[in-house]
């Protein structure tokens, strides 16, 4: 059987599809049948050792290369499906919701990881990311088989496109084997000192776009700091901020300025993913407080490295965190502020979420999330 894939974020690494699309091809490669010929559609060559039955197709519109919504409008609706027919596949996976139409012999898996823009409109904030979310929930009614990464992620697309359940399959992922690795107190050490950051800290880390919560995150530290005693511990922020760009980040500085506590914020920027580990490591606590996602792979990536845990209990997180965090309404500064500071008070409470966290995670494999679209 010739299966297509198309792998395209492996060229973004960073992002949370990127880190699928890595587990998945990095766990296909080792485990599954040498009876099949897969075939990796990507827009950037990378460098990954792949067994003979694995082949590359790289390409690019002609005359459009910048990597935008036009090429890949382009690339995944057009060249993508060309390829596939060329190639003679018989089943394809898209790896992440798009606008890929094929031909009806091809059998076709959409991965749909979550419903943000038809549950926050807002996000579809000019008219080429209205006819990108329009196409491709269009692929997505007309793919033979959907797969997502939650229950919640499953009521959602039956909700909104009106697609039957039993054409639905969840199929949860899991995080890189660095997340589970041990400390290493000198090497994370270094990572810390390459970011500045100093001393106890909170560890938030993903975007700053309104669905993300981090506004409520402020707030709720804000009022740690005055009301309980703890002063030795600031608030670190991973992540771009793009408030400059778009009304719909929150901008941090100024927020944390208004409130009193810039100088408990500490703003890191970017992360590289090889960084991550030490950072969630080396942190008193690690919050996530989102309105809304799809999985949520930060939250397990915090328990995979021991990290206790304060998670919203919106959307799907409850899914993933089970027994092995604690919640809180996203809506309620004053009850994440309680739950904090219950946590940073309480060194059992502490030490048992780093035990139930790291054994909870690894109930997530790579190899049942293949298993299960493959099947």
């Amino acid at each position: 059987m010739k299966i297509g894939i198309n792998a395209s974020f492996l060229r973004k690494p960073d992002t949370g599809i990127g880190q699928v699309t890595r587990g998945f091809v990095s766990e296909l490669t080792k485990s599954h049948s040498q009876k099949n010929e897969y075939f990796l559609y990507l827009e950037k060559d990378i460098d990954l050792k792949l067994p003979e039955n694995f082949h590359k197709r790289v390409f690019l519109p002609a005359i459009w290369k910048r990597d935008d919504l036009v090429r890949k409008i382009w690339w995944e609706k057009f060249l993508l499906p060309r390829c596939a027919k060329k190639d003679n596949c018989d089943v394809f996976i898209s790896l992440y919701q798009c606008p890929t139409f094929l031909p009806k012999n091809i059998r076709h898996k959409m991965l749909v990881h979550d419903m943000i823009l038809k549950v926050f409109p807002e996000y579809m904030d000019n008219w080429r990311k209205k006819i990108y979310a329009w196409l491709s929930y269009g692929a997505a009614k007309d793919a033979d088989e959907i797969i997502t990464v939650s229950e919640w992620s499953k009521r959602d697309i039956h909700k909104y496109l009106k697609i039957p359940n039993e054409k639905i399959k969840v199929a949860y992922p899991s995080v890189g084997k660095e997340f589970f690795e041990p400390a290493n107190s000198d090497s994370d050490n270094k990572i810390l000192e390459k970011y500045g950051v100093f001393g106890r800290y909170i560890f938030y880390v993903g975007g700053f776009d309104f669905r993300k919560n981090v506004s409520g995150l402020l707030k709720a530290f804000g009022k740690l700091t005055q009301r309980y005693e703890i002063n030795d511990i600031n608030l670190v922020l991973g992540g771009e901020d793009k408030s400059k760009h778009s009304s719909l980040f929150t901008d941090v500085k100024k927020e944390a300025r208004d409130l009193g506590i810039e100088e408990k914020v500490e703003l890191i920027g970017f992360v590289e993913q090889n960084d991550m580990p030490a950072l969630y490591r080396q942190s008193e606590l690690y919050v996530l407080p989102s309105l809304y996602e799809g999985f949520g792979l930060m939250a397990l990536e915090a328990m995979a490295c021991g990290v206790p845990s304060a998670v919203s209990k919106s959307s799907s997180l409850p899914e993933v965190g089970g027994d092995a965090v604690v919640y809180f309404n996203p809506y309620d500064t004053e009850e994440m502020t309680r739950v904090m500071g219950k946590v940073l008070k309480n060194p059992k409470l502490r030490h048992h979420l780093s035990e139930k966290g790291k054994e909870r995670a690894k109930k997530f494999s790579w190899k049942n999330f293949v298993e299960i679209i493959l099947e």
